[in-house]
C-alpha cells in the first residue's frame, strides 16, 4: 500500500485542506492538519474495522485508519458497510 502520512490526531490521512502554503494532508474526521513527523512504527501490529472486526495489518493506507497506540488494535474502516 502507497505511504499515507500520520497525523499528530493519529489518522492516517485521508484528505487535503488548502491553507496560506498550499494544500496540505489533514483529517476529515476530527479536522487535524498537523503531520507527525515522528510516525510510529507499525510492524506487527493489526487493525481491525470498527463495523465487523475484520483484521489486517496496521498500515496508514487502510481505509480511515487510526493507530491506536494504548489498545491491542489500531482501527479502520474494510468496507462492509458499502462506500456512499
Amino acid at each position: 500500500m502507497s505511504k499515507t502520512p500520520m497525523m499528530k490526531c493519529g489518522h492516517a490521512a485521508n484528505a487535503k485542506t488548502k491553507t496560506d502554503n498550499g494544500w496540505v494532508p489533514s483529517c476529515c474526521i476530527c479536522g487535524c492538519i498537523e503531520v507527525d513527523n515522528d510516525a510510529p512504527d507499525m510492524a506487527g501490529r493489526m487493525a481491525r474495522c470498527v463495523y465487523c472486526n475484520a483484521e489486517e495489518p496496521s498500515s496508514s493506507g487502510l481505509p480511515f485508519f487510526k493507530h491506536l497506540p494504548d489498545k491491542e488494535f489500531d482501527e479502520f474502516y474494510c468496507g462492509c458497510r458499502g462506500w456512499d
